[in-house]
């Protein structure tokens, strides 16, 4: 998946500097909250029924990207993620409650379009931009904690080799500095396994960009 992403990255490199008006470098970090939908919404614990709930917990994430174009622009980048969701599955017999926290990391290539309010080759210091695009994603790490010993435990071979999302969103430039409000949409299962659940997650990032 690694090679395929850098390949990915490198082509829409070459044809972003060969068409590109103007481009900026950045870099960032910032936070997230995951959202896992399921497909299962009881869990079978010690031949026992829980009704399962997801909750999201806030992650991080940080990354890099270049923007080529002026009032249009394209932005590949590349990021790092800890993403972060908590399950509890509660009995339908008794008022026991079990927990479960699961902690990813993941590496992705965002590749996203754009559009600039404001033209930058009038104004520099500040813009207003909305974006759109796709994000592919590989499971580098899984830590689980569980609640109970009679609860599986899940590891990187449990997920799904590329896991794609939509992502849209705007964003604010001011000086050398940016903000970004988005989400992403689960477009293909996270797990291997029957469990259809997709990864959703709201995320903002600030950072640093260079113009030239």
């Amino acid at each position: 998946m690694k090679k395929i992403s850098l390949t990915i990255f490198a082509i829409v490199l070459a044809f972003a500097t060969s068409y590109g008006q103007h481009f900026d470098i950045r870099a960032y970090g910032g936070f997230n909250v995951l959202q896992l939908t399921s497909d299962q919404g009881v869990s079978l614990i010690d031949g026992v029924l829980h009704d399962q709930k997801v909750s999201g917990r806030p992650g991080a994430q940080f990354g890099a990207a270049l923007t080529f174009g002026s009032r249009f622009f394209v932005q590949p980048g590349f990021q790092y993620s800890i993403l972060t969701s908590e399950i509890i599955n509660e009995s339908t017999v008794t008022d026991d409650v079990l927990k479960e926290e699961t902690t990813i990391n993941a590496f992705s290539v965002p590749l996203k379009v754009g559009f600039r309010l404001i033209d930058p080759e009038k104004e520099n210091l500040f813009n207003v931009r909305i974006f759109g695009g796709f994000d592919g994603s590989h499971i580098l790490s899984v830590d689980h904690s569980k609640g109970s010993e009679k609860i599986d435990d899940i590891d990187e071979d449990d997920f799904t080799n590329l896991i794609v999302s939509a992502d849209f969103g705007m964003g604010i430039d001011i000086f050398i500095f940016y903000v970004d409000l988005g989400y992403q949409l689960g477009l293909t299962p996270v797990y291997t396994g029957g469990d259809q659940a997709k990864a959703n997650a709201f995320y903002s990032n600030i950072g640093l960009r260079l113009s030239f």
